[in-house]
C-alpha cells in the first residue's frame, strides 16, 4: 500500500510539473460565413474579437475556454431584375456573444490542434443597418468548432472552421427574399491573430 501511495505521489508530481501555465490572451480576426441557402451570398466577410484562456491538464493537453464578440454577415444574392435596376442587395448583420470550450492537443512545440463545442447568444440583429430584423433570427446557435493554432511565444495565429448545428432563422417571420429558411445552417471560416498577455 505504501509503495502504491509513493508511486501515485510521484505520478501526480510529474503531471503537475508537466502542466503548462495558465495563460490569458486576446484575439481578433476575420469571419467568412455562408449558409446552405441559394439566396444568400457565400463567404460574406465580417469580424470577431475576444479573450482566450488556456488551462493545462498535462504536457500535451489543455482546455481552452473563450469569450468572443462575433458578427455574422448575410447578404442576399440579387435577382436579375434587381441587377438591372441597380438595387442594392439586402444585408443582415447578426452580432453574437460566442462561448467556445475546446480541447487542445499539442503534437509539436508550436503547433496545436483544437476542437470542441460552441454556443452563441444573439445580442443584436440589423437589416441594412436598421433595427427591423428583430424576430428574423433565433436567439442562440449551437456549433462545433475545429481548427489549429501556431503559437509563436508572444503572439499566435489561428484558423478555425465552425459548423452550425441548428437553424438560425426564426419560425416567426419569413422574408420574401429568403425563400428556403428551413435550411439555414451556418458554415464559417475564422482566421486571426492573438496576443498572449499573462501566464501563471
Amino acid at each position: 500500500m505504501k509503495k502504491f501511495i509513493v508511486v501515485l505521489f510521484i505520478f501526480v508530481t510529474i503531471q503537475l510539473n508537466a502542466q503548462e501555465k495558465i495563460a490569458l490572451g486576446i484575439k481578433l480576426g476575420q469571419n467568412f460565413t455562408s449558409v446552405n441557402n441559394v439566396n444568400v451570398d457565400r463567404n460574406a466577410a465580417s469580424y470577431h474579437i475576444g479573450a482566450t484562456a488556456q488551462i493545462g491538464i498535462g504536457g500535451l493537453f489543455s482546455i481552452v475556454p473563450e469569450v468572443i464578440l462575433s458578427q455574422t454577415k448575410l447578404e442576399t444574392n440579387p435577382a436579375l431584375w434587381e441587377i438591372i435596376k441597380e438595387t442594392k442587395p439586402e444585408t443582415f448583420h447578426l452580432n453574437y456573444l460566442s462561448i467556445p470550450i475546446m480541447a487542445q492537443f499539442k503534437p509539436f512545440k508550436t503547433f496545436l490542434i483544437q476542437a470542441g463545442p460552441q454556443y452563441s447568444i444573439l445580442l443584436d440583429q440589423k437589416k441594412d443597418g436598421l433595427e427591423n430584423a428583430r424576430v428574423a433570427f433565433k436567439s442562440g446557435e449551437f456549433a462545433l468548432v475545429g481548427g489549429a493554432k501556431i503559437d509563436l511565444g508572444g503572439f499566435f495565429i489561428y484558423g478555425r472552421y465552425v459548423i452550425g448545428m441548428n437553424h438560425i432563422n426564426s419560425a416567426k417571420v419569413s422574408f420574401d427574399d429568403f425563400k428556403d429558411q428551413s435550411n439555414w445552417k451556418t458554415r464559417q471560416w475564422q482566421l486571426g491573430v492573438g496576443l498572449n498577455l499573462f501566464k501563471f
